[in-house]
């Protein structure tokens, strides 16, 4: 009996230590959520027209490491950077007007909160198309999304598209006429549909707090309460923050993110029943979640230019929850099946569990420090 208590201890200890290793392999580059979108604002002028560029600090450092490894984006030593910044900035988009290339006549660059402001400055060209290809999309992460307005065109509405590796580039047929069919789609509810999907299925710590919640549950009644409190409870603030009504700083939002994730893992090993009011702290923790996403919106530029909120804001929730539902779709079946090995209804759920609480303490300490 005593040898048979202290192999399973081993097995745990052993287990714990592959969570280990697992938390800092697969989390260590997850940020939060506003590193995954930019915002650019191509705005015609009588004689100019400018791009502006607002991309999150931590993207932009990312990609400056390999020619500045030292380089910091603090506010006291920002100055000293600056000529390095307006370089990247005159890379991010190959911009070209009637097949030929167009070099920016000024570029600046400011730091505002956590984000950084790329302004670049551009004759008005007199013939089109004009062409804009990000190319700095081929260097960050496969789920990032630019979104990209095009304001200024005599005649027709703001115009919008995102952008991401796959599809880079955007195109206006004329400067004063219309953009050219499928260059720059102005459908808001498919371009905040794809967003809202997007964000889900990379937002890693919104699918672990999902997964810490499931797989503590033993009916599927439980399961689709739970479900469906998240869903009501993240909307409520999703939509209070994207109209002004009520928000929270990232700064906030991000750690307590963190932290409802390893409440849940942390509650999971403790008790080893089905978890009573599980709703209850859904619907809490899913009233934060929401703040995060609102701010995935509000890096995307939803309401930056005074336009209607309510379609993206409900494209956008629609978004989450059909990624949301996709990726359940998947993971319960695995659950149930999961739980007919003897072996891992013992222990599938103390790994799991264990698993979760690592990378939320990890997040945690991550968005409270660095």
């Amino acid at each position: 009996m005593h040898s048979s208590t202290f192999h399973r201890g081993a097995r745990l200890r052993n287990g714990a230590l592959w969570m280990c290793a697992l938390v800092f392999l697969l989390c260590g580059r997850a940020f939060g959520h506003d590193v995954q979108t930019s915002r650019t604002v191509v705005r015609f002028n009588p004689d100019s027209f400018e791009l502006s560029v607002t991309m999150h600090g931590e993207t932009v450092h990312s990609m400056i490491q390999a020619e500045a490894p030292q380089a910091t984006l603090e506010p006291e030593n920002f100055d000293t950077v600056r000529p390095l910044l307006q370089t990247f900035a005159n890379n991010l988009y190959e911009v070209s007007a009637g097949g030929r290339r167009l070099s920016a006549s000024r570029t600046d660059v400011t730091l505002d909160g956590d984000n950084l402001q790329f302004r670049l400055l551009y004759p008005r060209p007199a013939d089109g198309p004009v062409r804009l290809t990000a190319i700095y999309l081929s260097r960050v992460a496969p789920g990032f999304v630019a979104n990209v307005r095009v304001e200024g065109i005599e005649g027709r509405p703001p115009l919008n598209k995102l952008l991401n590796a796959r599809d880079p580039s955007v195109e206006i047929a004329s400067p004063s006429g219309a953009a050219e069919p499928g260059g720059a789609p102005g459908n808001l509810f498919l371009l905040f549909l794809r967003l809202g999907v997007e964000h889900i299925l990379t937002g890693y710590d919104h699918l672990l707090f999902l997964l810490g919640l499931l797989i503590a549950c033993r009916r599927f009644s439980t399961m689709a309460l739970v479900i469906t409190c998240f869903t009501l409870a993240h909307s409520v603030t999703l939509a209070l923050a994207a109209l002004n009504l009520f928000a929270l700083s990232p700064r906030v939002v991000e750690p307590l993110i963190a932290a409802s994730i390893v409440f849940v893992g942390v509650e999971n090993l403790l008790r080893k029943d089905e978890p009573r009011w599980r709703w209850a702290l859904t619907l809490a923790f899913g009233l934060v979640h929401g703040f995060g996403f609102a701010g995935a919106l509000k890096e995307a530029g939803l309401g930056s230019a005074g336009e209607s909120l309510l379609v993206p804001l409900f494209s956008f929730n629609l978004g989450v929850e059909l990624g949301q539902v996709g990726v359940a779709a998947v993971v319960l079946p695995l659950l149930w099946k999961l739980r007919r090995w003897p072996s891992s209804e013992r222990h599938g759920q103390i790994y799991i569990s264990l698993f979760v609480a690592l990378a939320g303490g990890y997040w945690l300490v991550q968005r409270l420090f660095f």
